[in-house]
């Protein structure tokens, strides 16, 4: 079967478990019904094994045929022609900045044009922190190819509302309990009063991390066939994502370095589970109803936990006997447990004594601050021994969470 067939078959197994559990209602579910929605959830997960199976295989196709255009690009333009030269006048300042990248990356300063060392040095000349001193600010196709791998990491960003500044300079960002505020009547002839509300203030900075040394062979850096900055991005995508998205749950707002004040950090109002090696349907239903009513109305509303509390809650049923989770309808429907959207997060606790594993809320009002450029070094004395180069990147960021009636915690009982 093809991709498309793969999915087409996982959408209409899908459908067919949605409209099972839609028949049945609020009726209990009988033996043989639980029966049949087993069968067709074993049927789902195999179907996804195969999807994801031939996913990755398509990817590595896609990454061969890329590096295969470029390699046919370079190529075409040797001879100093229209197609390839970074130097024509043809040429956009973006296909500059690109190849003049990538003859840095592969060769450093000694083998590079006149041309194209001016343009590394206007990209230099865009990192203004003098902390990042002997690096180059990353290209657009690059830094937008990391953001892309660090997709992979972090769901939490992907619910978030991300500000992207120019600079890092420090923000000072007002925190509240939005659920505190509230308008009066006000009589005839009556002057309006002022409500105190209390305000706290975060500091939203851009603390730097770093995807340590990556060391890549100089047989490598001179295979024209490699499309070295997807090589790199992914690398870096992959070291960056982690790092950030382990910092934006598990932050604890204090050390040395500073770290950001994440999620568990952030979030102080909890619901409690009455065990530390299990939870029930009630106590999920508890920590979304445990949120205020306008915060779940909105379209940000979440619930977010790992793959392993995922997996628990997959298998669980209510006092009727129904399932908790439903499965995606691609293009309709997304999956959803209790009828709510969720997202998965690796950085988030497992169940555990007083863990917060589980969290519910509007999660934009959770903000995740990123300075637009992200700046790259090329280390060679280094490494010359190992016939390697080293490659070292830096990335901002920090966050905070605005309202901390927004998003609230189940937590696993005390030991």
């Amino acid at each position: 079967m093809t991709l498309a067939e793969l999915k087409a078959k996982y959408s209409a197994i899908a459908k067919d478990m949605r409209a099972e559990n839609e028949s049945i209602g609020d009726n209990a579910w009988t033996e043989e019904q639980r029966t049949n929605w087993k069968k067709m959830k074993g049927d789902l997960d195999a179907m996804g094994e195969k999807i994801a199976r031939e996913e990755e295989l398509r990817d590595a196709d896609n990454r061969f045929a890329e590096e295969r255009a470029e390699e046919f690009r370079k190529q075409g333009g040797a001879d100093g022609g229209e197609n390839g030269d970074a130097s024509g006048a043809g040429a956009n300042i973006d296909e500059q900045r690109a190849q003049a990248f990538d003859a840095f990356l592969r060769h450093g300063m000694g083998d590079m044009t006149p041309e194209q060392r001016k343009v590394l040095k206007e990209m230099r000349a865009q990192a203004t922190n003098p902390n990042e001193k002997g690096g180059y600010t990353v290209p657009t196709e690059m830094l937008n190819l990391v953001y892309e791998a660090m997709k992979d990491y972090g769901g939490l960003a992907g619910v978030s509302q991300i500000m992207t500044t120019d600079s890092g300079n420090d923000i000072e960002w007002p925190t509240s309990d939005g659920t505190a505020e509230e308008g009066i009547l006000l009589g005839e002839n009556q002057e309006a009063g002022e409500q105190d509300v209390e305000f706290g203030m975060e500091t939203i900075g851009a603390k730097k991390l770093t995807s340590q040394v990556i060391r890549v062979s100089n047989e490598l850096l001179q295979d024209s066939g490699i499309n070295i900055e997807s090589f790199l991005a992914n690398r870096i995508g992959s070291r960056i994502g982690r790092g950030e998205a382990r910092y934006l749950v598990k932050g604890t707002g204090a050390g040395t370095p500073v770290q950001p004040k994440g999620l568990e950090a952030s979030v102080t109002q909890v619901t409690d589970a009455a065990a530390n090696t299990e939870f029930t349907w009630k106590e999920i239903n508890g920590l979304i109803h445990s949120v205020d009513p306008a915060y779940r109305r909105a379209p940000g509303f979440r619930i977010g936990m790992n793959d392993n509390t995922l997996k628990m809650m997959t298998e669980m049923e209510d006092l009727q006997g129904r399932p908790l989770w439903l499965p995606a309808v691609a293009g309709a429907t997304p999956a959803t447990i209790l009828n709510k959207q969720y997202f998965v997060d690796q950085a988030i606790a497992d169940l555990g004594a007083s863990a917060k594993f589980m969290y519910a809320g509007d999660f934009q009002h959770f903000i995740i601050r990123r300075v637009r450029y992200m700046v790259l070094k090329r280390l060679v004395e280094r490494y010359a021994e190992f016939d390697q180069t080293g490659f070292l990147a830096f990335h901002r960021f920090d966050c905070v969470l605005q309202d901390v009636a927004a998003i609230k915690a189940l937590r696993g009982a005390a030991a």
